[in-house]
């Protein structure tokens, strides 16, 4: 049996399938293109890769057809992430994200498969001061925010009414090796830009704003927890590393790591409709989650991460 994970190449995706790898799977790897990920080097033998879109249904159902009886369950990580640009084409966007989802539900409705993990954000609570729990009301405060939202009532739904084994996992601001930060989006860019060399940091809002920044192993070890483990008390988890700090003092974090001066130019207020971090106590509390990256830890191991890319 294997695990289907949509967006299995992606930035979150690619350390998903390395941490169910890790621990015995079997993965099947959807996405449009294929691409080497280095990191998954040697574990060829336990990855399926099947280009399939998550919004061409015709590809999908050809997908769990061929795979019948073979897919344990779902891991949905596939679709858009979140920034200004989403704002450019939002039909599109809001498309791939929320109808993408419903496309995978509905394919494991039809062909019998249970267990669904949806791979969500944070952005479905908005701005916010405090630190929300997931009993909270969602307030998304942008198209992306309300898009994820609105896939996982449908997975809610999926679950109520056909008995899908669905759960959302609500991850906050990933980062680490697997994209170089100049391919992300502007928040990104600038926090990690001196990784790759940056001096000049401008951005127009966000020097009263406070972030907290989640590495994608620790990321892809909730996952890895939550597949694993049997009947789930909850149905949505916030993942998390559960430190945040000032925007500024992060960029000066991952200056000094990169041993580099940089010049800082941040306006005021926030730069995007997020509250500084997620309480991700149920986590703790049922499978005994804690972050084991802290930021600086982090950002060592992604600068040695690009460093090792520019010598191969």
């Amino acid at each position: 049996m294997s695990v289907l994970v949509t967006g299995g190449l992606g930035h979150i995706g690619s350390w998903v399938c390395h941490e169910l790898i890790r621990s015995g799977e079997q993965v099947i790897v959807t996405g449009r293109n294929q691409r080497p990920v280095s990191y998954l080097k040697g574990m060829e033998d336990r990855i399926t890769f099947v280009a399939a879109d998550v919004v061409d249904q015709a590809s999908i159902y050809r997908l769990f057809a061929a795979q019948k009886g073979a897919i344990e369950g779902v891991v949905h990580i596939a679709g858009l992430m979140g920034g200004p640009f989403f704002a450019t084409n939002p039909r599109h966007h809001i498309y791939i994200n929320t109808m993408g989802t419903v496309d995978m539900l509905e394919a494991a409705r039809v062909f019998g498969v249970r267990r669904f993990v949806y791979i969500s954000s944070g952005a479905v609570y908005g701005i916010r001061d405090d630190v929300p729990r997931e009993d909270e009301l969602l307030t998304p405060g942008d198209l992306y925010g309300a898009a994820k939202a609105s896939a996982e009532f449908f997975g809610l739904q999926y679950a109520n009414e056909f008995g899908l084994d669905f759960c959302a996992l609500r991850v906050y601001f990933a980062y680490g090796p697997g994209r170089y930060p100049s391919e992300l989006y502007p928040l990104y860019r600038s926090v990690f830009g001196p990784l790759e060399g940056k001096t000049t940091i401008t951005l127009p809002a966000g020097a009263d704003q406070s972030v907290d920044f989640t590495y994608l192993k620790d990321i892809a070890r909730a996952v890895r927890l939550v597949w694993k483990a049997g009947r789930l008390k909850h149905r949505q988890y916030n993942v998390c590393s559960g430190v945040y700090r000032p925007i500024p003092e992060l960029i000066r974090t991952v200056a000094a790591a990169a041993k580099l001066d940089v010049e800082i130019s941040i306006g005021p207020g926030r730069i995007m409709p997020r509250g500084p971090s997620l309480d991700s106590s149920r986590l703790r509390e049922e499978f005994g989650f804690a972050a084991e990256y802290d930021f600086d830890r982090g950002v060592q191991e992604y600068a040695e991460w690009i460093l090792s890319q520019k010598r191969s």
